[in-house]
């Protein structure tokens, strides 16, 4: 089986916590190649070389299944750069371009003999029309994936028609349907080409959408990431040469979810599992039950009467926003007591904060600081029966009636998490 990758090599530059900074060869064409050819599919990847990439990494990539004959060596290219953040789990990503002039480049190459059917992803932004309509006519299927900016997304909309999987975020999708929600989006989309389309969905799962039936909800599977960057990129080329092989869309789905798991365990890319590593690994690894965190509602119990934990607080608040939890935070939504706060103002945000408390279906207790009203609070929710989540990242002691009062306690944001998703969302 043959699949050919149409996408950009990339430099990729982590940024970290500590001012700790990495990189790595990385782009969508090169991480979605690497996803299909460690599935044993035989991959031509259709991108632009500069004189910078040294022969070894092409050398340990054509070892991968990886061939470049058919990419065009240029000698004044220089690969994109990014500087990204939030790339660990659970984070959002922040993607910042490095270089400071766009190289522009039509690059429109041929399609290699016996080709099966093409990924695609934009390189510099562009997608290939013209790539597009020559698969069509050879009936050769697209697999699509564009990216989130304007010109992507509006050469996407044109390739929609070409276009036999759609592969894109819930944003993408509704930019490219130009709709404000993302059943409308998906409504719209459904008659514009696409035989299905796939949402991405990052750690909630994907879900796959097919013309005439009912959508599928697949969730993740548990992973301990240590990098998610590209993670969508190997789904992409994991689905695409299983999907190929298999024709089975629910099947190939499961397999590169299964991929990506293992994938993000790691920060170097060579260690893209096998398809015969990803089946076994499909029927160990537990999977998130993530279907119902739209219903969860959290109060975060935590001390913010000094800047350092004003500062802690609100990170925990951030970061659960950012995963898409409901999150009540007493000090953001009531205020804050201080010298000037007299003692009517008081009671009333000890009566608002009780009223937080008890519109909420789990409480995470930050317990560093061993602060009495987060103590308080942890007692409130035992008696009224509501969970409670501690989150505890030193080796300090803790007190036994805050042991016994805490369903569990984390020691890290990552296991928190995944404790909230996988056993407290209604169901």
């Amino acid at each position: 089986m043959n699949l050919s990758v149409y996408g950009e090599i990339a430099l990729d530059w982590f940024a970290d916590y500590d001012s700790s900074v990495y990189y790595r060869w990385g782009g969508a064409g090169l991480y979605a190649s690497i996803g299909a050819a460690k599935q044993g599919v035989n991959v031509d990847l259709l991108t632009l070389l500069g004189p910078e990439l040294s022969k070894s990494s092409i050398a340990l990539w054509k070892s991968f299944g990886i061939s470049f004959q058919y990419a065009d060596k240029i000698d004044s290219y220089s690969f994109p750069r990014y500087l990204i953040t939030g790339y660990r789990n659970y984070e959002k990503k922040i993607s910042r371009p490095m270089n400071e002039i766009k190289m522009d480049y039509n690059y429109i190459p041929e399609i290699p003999p016996n080709t099966n059917g093409i990924l695609i992803f934009p390189i510099g932004h562009v997608i290939p029309l013209e790539l597009c309509i020559k698969a069509v006519e050879n009936k050769i299927p697209i697999f699509l994936d564009p990216k989130l900016n304007n010109e992507s997304i509006k050469d996407a909309r044109k390739a929609l028609k070409y276009t036999s999987v759609l592969l894109a975020n819930e944003e993408e999708i509704q930019l490219l349907a130009e709709e404000q929600t993302v059943d409308r989006a998906i409504q719209k989309l459904a008659f514009l080409g696409p035989q299905y389309i796939i949402i991405k969905k990052g750690i909630k799962g994907c879900t796959i959408v097919r013309e005439g039936k009912d959508s599928i909800d697949i969730s993740a599977f548990k992973s301990n990431a240590i990098c998610t960057v590209g993670s969508g990129d190997v789904f992409g080329g994991a689905f695409a040469a299983t999907f190929l092989e298999t024709n089975d869309i629910l099947y190939s789905v499961e397999l590169a979810s299964s991929v990506v798991a293992n994938f993000v365990e790691h920060f170097e890319i060579g260690n893209c599992i096998s398809k015969e590593i990803a089946i076994r690994d499909m029927k160990k690894r537990e999977r998130l039950n993530v279907t119902a965190i739209d219903d969860i509602v959290i109060y975060l119990a935590g001390p913010f009467f000094s800047q350092q934990e004003v500062i802690w607080v609100n990170y925990i608040y951030n970061k659960l926003q950012s995963f898409g939890l409901k999150v009540l935070s007493p000090s953001l939504e009531n205020g804050i007591i201080n010298e000037s706060t007299d003692e009517k103002q008081k009671k009333n945000i000890f009566i608002n904060d009780i009223k937080l408390l008890e519109q909420a279906n789990i409480v995470v207790a930050l317990l560093d600081h061993n602060d009495p009203g987060t103590c308080y609070e942890i007692g409130y929710a035992y008696k009224k029966g509501i969970p409670v989540i501690g989150l505890k990242t030193d080796n300090s002691p803790i007190n036994n009636m805050i042991v016994h009062s805490c369903d569990i306690i984390c020691n890290t944001l990552d296991e928190l998490i995944v404790e909230v998703c996988n056993n407290y969302g209604r169901q």
